[in-house]
C-alpha cells in the first residue's frame, strides 16, 4: 500500500538520509520510495505487517512531525 506521509523538521540532506534509513531498516515491511526535502514529503510503499504507528513513532523519535498521510 503506497503511503504520502507529509513531514515536518526535515532541514538538510542528512536528516532526509537519516530518515530513509529509519524506516528502510528498523521496519519490517517498509519500502522507500522517495523522501523530498523541499516538498517535505516522503512516499513509502507498506506491507500489510508494517504500521502506521511504528513509521509515526519513527519519525517522531528522529525529531520530525507527521503532520498528514495520504
Amino acid at each position: 500500500m503506497k503511503k504520502k506521509l507529509s513531514i515536518e523538521g526535515m532541514k538538510c540532506s542528512h536528516c532526509v538520509a537519516n530518515l530513509q534509513d529509519a524506516l528502510t531498516e528498523d521496519i519490517k515491511g517498509v519500502k522507500v520510495l522517495e523522501v523530498n526535502l523541499e516538498g517535505k514529503y516522503a512516499v513509502i510503499d507498506m506491507d500489510e505487517e508494517a504500521s502506521m504507528d511504528e513509521v509515526k513513532a519513527i519519525i517522531e523519535d528522529l525529531g520530525f512531525n507527521l503532520v498528514s498521510v495520504i
